[in-house]
């Protein structure tokens, strides 16, 4: 009698685990329907939404589920012009030693075709102006495929753009006057080089407007260390000085934050690196406050209370992450960023808790149907994309010169961010509780790329919205 029990609750448990494979799977091709509609925002909860189900099908071990789920996230991974590399070498991986079903040679082939044919870039046509050189390509660009440098010479400057592209034979190339040279020449099977060469120093700003790249440059060749004339390009695309960024140093004064290596605390590693991202926003054009510059204690909903006093077009909290059991002190590393979400995962909780300690009187002051009220959801997308363009920016800048863990960008209900009325975002700048990250968090060198890192994303976010 036992036995057949056993025997009777073991066919339950698969009939439900089938069940609930198969309403996965059914989620998962009804996006394809959903992505033919969708606009950029719709788009973006699609996403989210795959990424979910392809982390119930690594849990499942569910082969099937994690192929149909790959495909659609790299879909919708370059409509959104997010780096889609992972998941595409994800699903080769998976196509080569699977024989689940008899479609994997068909899917094979599709993806082969795709990488091969689809996101091939052929450079179409260069036309020139006074101002900027454009390239318009067969297919959308994304700033993955454009690499830059510069060489310098007593008489000559050179900015060097390589292209994963491949170039046409018989391409006109017209010259403008303001430059002493330009040259557009296949540099190997795979890249299209573009040197734009000049007798002295210029600034250049690169914009992609979909199948279209822009190389704008300043006409001015004076240049003064208090100020730079602004160009034509900066007013239009830019105007810096009508964006308000308020920046807000985690903890300070009582509050030390985490305490990691060596006694080290967070609140002093991170207003170091607020103020050095105060220092590189403003000397791009923006109009930057700090909820604190000195060691001293803020109340978390005065945070972003002081943000909306100011009329902030973003809002971005800095923070240092901690491993919480001293066992994971050398495998927890890596930087993060976060928007606010009511999200439930134990992680993000976890890492939440460890930021909303300092000020209980907030967690009192904010119910739960105060907290649910305040999201506006298209702040949280707003917030979704910037946290996506500080991520990259960050990772791009410290990875010249240092290896660091991609975290990735997630959802938690960090109640620093709760009432802002503008995009927020939360940076876990690393893990202070980890050696290496904990001596580089206090590195000026290190601290400066983090500062370039937040402008770079900023400046992202502000030429795609």
């Amino acid at each position: 009698m036992e036995k057949m029990f056993k025997r009777i609750l073991l066919l339950i448990f698969i009939s439900i685990s089938l069940f609930a494979s198969n309403s996965y799977l059914n989620r998962v091709y009804s996006c394809d329907k959903q992505m033919s509609l969708a606009d950029d925002n719709a788009m973006l909860k699609i996403f989210h939404s795959l990424q979910n189900i392809y982390i119930k099908s690594i849990i499942k071990n569910d082969k099937k589920l994690k192929i149909e789920t790959l495909k659609r996230l790299i879909k919708s991974a370059k409509i959104l012009k997010i780096d889609e590399k992972n998941y595409e070498k994800e699903l080769s991986t998976l196509l080569k030693h699977t024989t689940i079903f008899h479609k994997t040679e068909k899917i094979k082939k599709r993806v082969k075709r795709k990488t091969s044919s689809s996101r091939i870039l052929r450079l179409i046509s260069v036309t020139t102006s006074s101002r900027e050189v454009k390239l318009k390509f067969n297919h959308t660009i994304s700033s993955a495929d454009v690499k830059s440098f510069a060489l310098k010479g007593r008489n000559y400057y050179r900015k060097i753009y390589d292209i994963r592209a491949i170039l046409p034979r018989n391409l006109k190339v017209n010259q403008p006057k303001i430059l002493k040279k330009l040259r557009v020449a296949q540099f190997n099977k795979h890249t299209t080089r573009v040197v734009l060469e000049t007798k002295k120093r210029k600034r250049y700003y690169l914009k992609i407007d979909g199948n279209t790249l822009i190389i704008s440059f300043n006409i001015s060749h004076k240049h003064s260390k208090k100020s730079v004339a602004k160009t034509e390009y900066q007013k239009r695309y830019f105007a810096h000085d009508k964006k308000i960024i308020v920046l807000d140093p985690g903890h300070g004064g009582k509050d030390s934050g985490a305490i990691g290596y060596q006694r080290r605390y967070e609140k002093k590693a991170v207003l170091q690196i607020a103020l050095k991202c105060a220092k590189e926003l403003k000397k791009r054009g923006y109009r930057v406050y700090l909820t604190r510059s000195r060691d001293y204690f803020v109340k978390l909903r005065n945070r972003t209370k002081f943000a909306n006093r100011k009329k902030a077009d973003l809002f971005i909290s800095i923070h240092a992450n901690a491993a919480p059991k001293k066992s994971q002190y050398l495998s927890a590393k890596g930087l993060e960023t976060f928007f606010l979400s009511p999200d439930r995962s134990n992680r993000s909780k976890h890492i939440a808790a460890l930021e909303n300690r300092s000020d209980m009187t907030d967690m009192d002051y904010y119910s739960k149907n105060i907290f649910l009220s305040v999201l506006n959801r298209a702040k949280i997308l707003q917030a979704n994309k910037m946290a996506l363009d500080v991520q990259q920016g960050i990772l791009k800048s410290i990875r010249a010169k240092y290896h660091v863990v991609d975290g990735g960008v997630r959802e938690a209900p960090f109640w620093v961010l709760v009432g802002a009325q503008m995009p927020a975002i939360l940076i876990e700048t690393g893990y202070i509780t980890n050696p290496t990250e904990a001596v580089r968090l206090f590195n000026p060198r290190y601290q400066s790329l983090i500062a370039k890192g937040v402008a770079n994303g900023v400046d992202n976010y502000f030429l795609k919205n």
